[in-house]
């Protein structure tokens, strides 16, 4: 029998983004990489939602998975900046101690980065 996951509590703590690579000029050097993370309480635990351990994109080559990210998790959470997030209460779905997944508190609608990024790879995401 399956172990369903069930939504949790929990409050935004940070929002980072990762560079991942030699990023000494100004200019991104092919082989420098992005990434972002949400980092979430739940009681005393926290957790990271996203992340370098997720998905990375190397900026103007390839599919764009750290600008979708950052464009979901504000859509989802109805904010305009990262600062609105710090301190914001959400549901989050956790399994094997990673947050699979985030909604706000007034929806039911959740972001599934995973889902997301092998939709866009195959090419038949819409945006929502």
């Amino acid at each position: 029998m399956d172990n369903p996951i069930v939504p949790v509590i929990a409050e935004v703590v940070d929002f980072e983004i990762h560079a991942i690579g030699d990023l000494s000029s100004a200019i991104m050097n092919s082989g420098s990489a992005l990434s972002a993370s949400i980092e979430v309480r739940v009681g005393e635990d926290y957790y990271e939602f996203g992340g370098p351990s997720m998905f990375f994109s190397i900026p103007n080559e390839g599919l764009d998975f750290f600008g979708h990210f950052v464009l979901r998790c504000f859509q989802i959470l109805s904010v305009k900046s990262t600062r609105e997030m710090e301190g914001m209460t959400i549901k989050a779905l956790i399994s094997n101690g990673k947050v699979v997944a985030i909604a706000s508190l007034d929806s039911d609608k959740f972001f599934f980065p995973g889902l997301d990024f092998e939709k866009l790879e195959k090419g038949d995401h819409t945006d929502e």
